[in-house]
């Protein structure tokens, strides 16, 4: 068995609103409470050895493969491998994409090697915990990638409050009958001040997700305050709806470093699908 280790002394930075609103555990019924909007995010503390996540983070900031987003405003945002979004409803991006996929997943594994990728450990998760289990994303049959390093830059990067789902992407069969799409955060480093998550309890408007689409990100003077802000730490792990509207503070004194997973849900009955 390959070896994990957890950090259980990690702390979590106290959320805006109470605890009620959040789950500390990764379990059947904390993620049907997310799914059924219940509550508004899974946190939990010391998913991640904090030493292996500062291992992985430095390697993560100076990678061969780490590029940009490529919409406006979410430019400024490094990434180590392509993701689905960057494919860009372009069908040799796609092809790309999807030729790379399994051996990216390789190469991040084993950037944590001999220790668990925490991305695996979360996959590992939902496949025991989901009532119908939980499978990799394939795409007219071709594998997705999953487990993508993302880097804030110090004072540069930031995610504007914008919202993701998978129809935004693709019109690939697979999709059919998405109700709902969360996504699992694992945060490698955070800095002291700035990379904070806001989170806000509604989709966009019409005209929002139009500007979300053309542009990746909303003004955030023209919306109404976040409902939560969370600090993480790292090592943490955070999952929410990434169908609501979300967004990242710059980062101040240093990189923000994490790995993401977008996971597709159908319902109980239909196991859940997962991609980056």
């Amino acid at each position: 068995m390959t070896p994990t280790v957890s950090d259980t002394g990690a702390g979590v930075a106290p959320e805006r609103t109470g605890d009620g609103d959040f789950a500390r555990e990764l379990t059947r019924d904390t993620l049907l409470r997310l799914v059924r909007q219940e509550i508004a995010a899974l946190h939990v503390p010391g998913f991640c050895d904090r030493r292996i996540a500062a291992d992985v983070a430095r390697k993560a900031v100076r990678h061969k493969a780490l590029g940009n987003y490529h919409k406006k405003y979410t430019s400024t945002v490094g990434r180590v491998h392509m993701p689905h979004i960057d494919t860009a409803w372009n069908p040799e991006l796609s092809a790309r994409y999807h030729d790379a996929a399994l051996p990216s997943i390789h190469e991040v594994r084993a950037l944590f090697a001999p220790y668990l990728s925490p991305v695996d450990h979360v996959r590992l998760l939902l496949q025991e915990c989901w009532p119908a289990g939980a499978n990799l994303l394939r795409l007219r049959g071709r594998p997705c990638f999953v487990g993508a390093l993302r880097v804030f830059h110090p004072e540069t990067s930031v995610f504007r409050p914008h919202n993701d789902h998978i129809a935004q992407e693709t019109d690939a069969p697979e999709i059919a009958g998405v109700t709902e799409q969360l996504v699992a955060n694992v945060y490698l480093q955070v800095p002291e001040e700035g990379g904070d998550l806001q989170l806000w309890r509604r989709g966009p408007t019409s005209a929002e997700a139009r500007t979300i689409q053309a542009v990746e990100g909303l003004d955030p003077a023209a919306l109404e305050p976040p409902a939560h802000v969370i600090h993480p730490q790292a090592g943490d792990l955070i999952v929410f709806s990434s169908r609501m509207l979300h967004a990242v503070t710059p980062a101040r004194d240093g990189h923000r470093v994490g790995m993401a997973a977008f996971i597709a849900c159908k319902g109980p009955d239909e196991p859940l699908q997962y991609w980056s």
